[in-house]
C-alpha cells in the first residue's frame, strides 16, 4: 500500500459517526518518540489546532445531518406532501453514503498523503458548484408521472457532490490526525461527530424550522459547507506541515470470513428497514413533517452511539423486554402495529421504544462481531452498505413488491433471524450452537410465533377489501361493508376513510360532505336556477359532486391516478357518472394545476374547496399564504374558499384564521355534529371570501340550521382567541411549522 494506507484503520467512520471498538483506541494510543524526519509527532496538535480538527469533524457531522431534513422539507409539496417522499430522501443519502465512505476508503488505501488532500480539495471545489442543494422551483413537476425519477434527478443534481464529500470528510480528517500526530488518538473525534450529528437533528424541528425560512436555512448551509471546506483544507495543511510520521504497528488482521461480513451486513440492513418502517407508519397517520423524521432517526442514531461508544451498555434481556413490551402494547390496542393509539403520545412512544429496543438488539450484535483495527474500513464499508440496500429495498423495491406497508413486518421477522443468527456464533449465550436441543426448540417456537403474528398483522390488512392498491401517493383499499340492511363501500387511503356511498342512497352526499356539514350547508344556500363553477382539490370517490345541478360545472383536482380510476369505478362508486352536473377531472397536483390555469386564463370559479389530505397527513403547500393568494385568483370577486380542516392530530383553524387575517379576509369556521340519520359526520370547515356579504349571510344560514337541529355542544361557529391568533405560524413557500399546529396530545373525536 502507498501513503495513506498505514493509517486505514483510524480512517473509518460507522453511521452516525460511532466510535471504533476498544481494542483499536487502544492499538491507536501510540507513545514513545518516532525516529526521523521533522514533526516526528512526539507533540501533540495545540489547542488551535486541536480545536481545528474537532470543528471540522463536528460541522461535517452537522451540515450531513441537516441537509436531509431541509431538502425533504423542501420537495415534499411537490409530490402530494406523502411519506414516500422522506423514504426516497432516506434510500437516497444511505446510498450516497456508502459511496462517500468507499470514496475514503480507496483514497486512503491507494493515494499519497499529498494526493489525498490534493484530490479532496478539487471534489470540494467541484462540489462547491453544486451549491445550493435546494431545487429551485424550476424542478417542479408538471405531472404526477414517475415521481420516484424526478426526485432521484434533483437529488442527484443537487445533493450527491455535497453529500459524497461531507460523508467522506471525516474519515480522512481522522486519518490525517493519525498521521500527523501519532501520538494522539484520532478516535475521540468520532464523539464529535456523533455529537454534531445528533444536534443537528434535534436542532432542525425545535430550533431552526420555527424561526428560519427554508432558504435562509439553505443560504447558511450553503456558507458553512464553504467553510467546512475551508476548514478541511487548514487540517490538511497543518498535517502536511509537520511531515509524515512512521508508520503504526498494525494490529493483526482477522481472517476474512463470509458468515461473519454477511451478518455485518445484514444486521446494518436490518436496522434501516427497521427505521424506515417506523417512519413510514408514523407519517401515514400524522404527517410527513420534520419531527416525525428525526425522531426515528435520532433514536437509530442513539443506539448505534450507545452499542458503539459505551460497551457496558449494551446488555440483551433489557432490549428484548424493551421490545415485547412495544409490541404487545401495540397487539392489546387493537393488533400488532395496526391500531391507532388512544393517544398521540403513546402512539409514537410505542414506536420509539420498538425501534430504540431491536437497533440496541441489532447493533449491539453488529458490535460485538467487529474485527480488528486494521480491517475497520471494511468494517464499516459493510455496514454502511448494509444500509444503502435496507434504504434501497424500502424506497425502491418494496413499493413494487407489496400492495400495503409491510416493511416493518418484514424487518421485526427479519430482525429476530438475525438476532438468532448472532447468537448462534456466540459462545456466551444460552443459544450458542451447542447448546442442548430443547432450548433451540423454544427458540424455533418463538420464531414460528413471530411469524404468526407478522402474517396475521398483514393479513388484516387486506380483511374486507375488494380493491387495494400500493401507489406513490399511499396505500388505497376499497371495502364494501353491511350496515344494518343496506351496503356501504368506503374508500379508505392508509388508515383514513376518504369517502364512503350507501347503495340505498347512491346520490346523496355522505361524511364530512353530508348535507348537514359545513359544505352541505354552503351548498344549500344557493339561489336556485344560477348554474355554479366548482373547483375541488382532492378528488376522494366524488361525494361533492352529488351537488351538481344541471348547468354546473365541477372541476376536481386529482395527484394519484390510482384514485381517479377508482372513482370513476362503478363496480366502486358512482357519484360522478350519476353527477347531473358537468364533471372534469384533472390529474396532477392541485395547486400546481390550478398555477398552469390561470396562467391560460381559465374562467374562474364560484367555490372552491379544498380538502387533499394524505391519510390525516396535512398538506403545507396548500395552505401558505401564496396558495390562498392563488385561491383568491381563481376565484370570483365573490366567490367562497371552503377548506375541509377536520384532523385527528392539527388544529388548522386559528392557523387558517390567521391567513385570512393576514390577507383581509372575514372568515367563518364551524363545526357540526355527527348525524348519522342525515349521512353527515362530524366534520370542521372554514370559509374565506373576499365578500364579507356572502360569509355573514352564510353565518346566518349555519345559525339557523343549529337551531333548527337543536343545540347540541359539538355544533358550534369556531372562533380562535386573540391568543390563539398571536400563538399561530403564518405558513409562507418559505416557511412553515406543523409542530405549532400540533393538538394537545390525546386522540381527537375528528375522523
Amino acid at each position: 500500500m502507498r501513503g495513506g494506507g498505514e493509517t486505514c484503520e483510524s480512517g473509518a467512520l460507522g453511521p452516525g459517526g460511532g466510535p471504533p471498538p476498544p481494542e483499536a483506541l487502544a492499538g491507536s494510543r501510540r507513545t514513545g518518540t518516532p525516529s526521523g524526519g521533522r514533526g516526528s509527532g512526539v507533540t501533540g496538535p495545540g489547542r488551535i489546532g486541536l480545536s481545528l480538527f474537532v470543528g471540522t469533524s463536528f460541522a461535517a457531522a452537522f451540515l450531513i445531518f441537516l441537509v436531509q431534513p431541509m431538502v425533504g422539507k423542501r420537495i415534499l409539496p411537490w409530490f402530494g406532501g406523502v411519506p414516500a417522499v422522506w423514504m426516497l430522501c432516506l434510500a437516497f443519502y444511505q446510498t450516497t453514503l456508502f459511496a462517500g465512505y468507499a470514496y475514503a476508503h480507496i483514497l486512503i488505501r491507494t493515494a499519497t498523503p499529498r494526493a489525498q488532500i490534493a484530490v479532496h480539495a478539487i471534489l470540494f471545489a467541484v462540489a462547491l458548484l453544486a451549491l445550493p442543494v435546494l431545487p429551485s422551483d424550476a424542478w417542479q413537476p408538471t405531472d404526477s408521472v414517475a415521481p420516484r425519477a424526478s426526485i432521484l434527478a434533483m437529488l442527484a443534481f443537487h445533493v450527491t457532490l455535497p453529500f459524497l464529500v461531507l460523508a467522506a470528510t471525516a474519515p480522512l480528517v481522522q486519518a490525517w490526525f493519525a498521521r500527523g500526530f501519532p501520538a494522539r488518538s484520532p478516535y475521540p473525534l468520532y464523539a464529535v461527530s456523533n455529537g454534531g450529528s445528533l444536534l443537528a437533528l434535534l436542532a432542525y424541528p425545535f430550533a431552526i424550522e420555527p424561526r428560519l425560512a427554508l432558504s435562509t436555512t439553505g443560504g447558511l448551509w450553503s456558507l458553512g459547507f464553504a467553510l467546512t471546506g475551508a476548514s478541511v483544507l487548514a487540517c490538511a495543511l497543518l498535517v502536511e506541515r509537520r511531515g509524515a510520521a512512521p508508520a503504526p504497528t498494525a494490529g493483526e488482521a482477522t481472517p476474512f470470513e463470509l458468515g461473519r461480513s454477511a451478518l455485518w451486513i445484514l444486521l446494518a440492513g436490518c436496522a434501516v428497514v427497521l427505521l424506515m418502517g417506523v417512519s413510514n407508519e408514523l407519517c401515514l397517520d400524522v404527517a410527513s413533517v420534520p419531527f416525525l423524521w428525526i425522531l426515528p432517526l435520532a433514536v437509530y442514531l442513539t443506539s448505534f452511539v450507545l452499542c458503539f461508544g459505551f460497551e457496558r451498555v449494551y446488555r440483551r434481556l433489557p432490549y428484548v423486554v424493551a421490545t415485547a413490551v412495544a409490541l404487545v402494547s401495540s397487539a392489546w390496542r387493537g393488533g400488532p402495529l395496526v391500531s391507532l393509539a388512544d393517544s398521540l403520545a403513546l402512539q409514537i412512544a410505542l414506536y420509539a421504544l420498538l425501534l430504540f429496543g431491536l437497533c440496541m438488539l441489532l447493533h449491539g450484535e453488529l458490535y460485538r462481531l467487529r474485527p480488528a483495527a486494521r480491517d475497520l474500513t471494511a468494517f464499516y464499508l459493510c455496514v454502511s452498505g448494509g444500509g444503502a440496500l435496507g434504504g434501497l429495498f424500502v424506497g425502491l423495491a418494496a413499493p413494487h413488491i407489496f400492495d400495503d406497508y409491510y416493511e416493518l413486518h418484514v424487518g421485526l421477522v427479519g430482525a429476530w433471524l438475525l438476532l438468532l443468527a448472532a447468537w448462534w456464533r456466540d459462545p456466551r449465550v444460552r443459544l450458542w450452537r451447542k447448546v442442548p436441543l430443547a432450548r433451540w426448540s423454544a427458540a424455533a417456537a418463538l420464531t414460528v410465533l413471530a411469524l404468526g403474528l407478522a402474517v396475521s398483522s398483514a393479513s388484516s390488512k387486506r380483511e374486507g377489501a375488494v380493491y387495494r392498491e400500493r401507489t406513490f401517493f399511499g396505500v388505497l383499499r376499497v371495502l364494501h361493508k353491511s350496515a344494518g340492511v343496506d351496503l356501504q363501500r368506503v374508500l379508505f387511503h392508509g388508515r383514513t376513510m376518504h369517502g364512503v356511498q350507501f347503495a340505498a342512497a347512491e346520490e346523496r352526499p355522505t361524511g364530512y360532505y353530508g348535507p348537514e356539514t359545513g359544505i352541505g350547508w354552503a351548498q344549500a344556500q344557493r339561489p336556485p336556477g344560477v348554474p355554479l363553477r366548482v373547483g375541488v382539490v382532492g378528488l376522494g370517490v366524488g361525494t361533492l359532486a352529488a351537488y351538481g345541478r344541471p348547468g354546473d360545472r365541477f372541476r376536481f383536482y386529482e395527484i394519484d391516478p390510482a384514485v381517479i380510476q377508482i372513482a370513476r369505478d362503478p363496480r366502486h362508486f358512482t357519484y360522478l357518472a350519476s353527477s347531473a352536473a358537468e364533471i372534469e377531472v384533472v390529474e396532477g397536483d392541485g395547486r400546481i394545476s390550478l398555477a398552469a390555469e390561470r396562467a391560460r386564463e381559465v374562467p374562474r370559479f364560484d367555490i372552491l374547496v379544498i380538502d387533499a389530505y394524505s391519510s390525516d397527513a396535512v398538506p403545507i403547500h396548500l395552505l401558505t399564504r401564496e396558495a390562498l393568494a392563488l385561491y383568491l385568483d381563481a376565484l370570483e370577486e365573490s366567490g367562497l374558499l371552503a377548506v375541509h380542516a377536520s384532523s385527528l392530530h392539527f388544529n388548522l383553524v386559528p392557523l387558517l384564521a390567521r391567513l385570512g387575517a393576514s390577507a383581509g379576509l372575514p372568515i367563518l369556521a364551524v363545526r357540526n355534529a355527527a348525524m348519522p340519520y342525515a349521512l353527515s359526520a362530524r366534520a370542521t370547515w372554514v370559509f374565506l371570501s373576499r365578500d364579507a356579504a356572502r360569509v355573514r349571510s352564510l353565518e346566518r344560514f349555519v345559525r339557523g340550521r343549529q337551531i333548527a337541529l337543536g343545540r347540541d355542544p359539538d355544533a358550534v361557529i369556531l372562533r380562535p382567541t386573540s391568543d390563539e391568533l398571536v400563538a399561530a405560524p403564518l405558513w409562507t413557500d418559505d416557511y412553515s411549522d406543523l409542530f405549532a399546529a400540533l393538538k394537545p396530545l390525546r386522540r381527537s373525536k375528528e375522523h
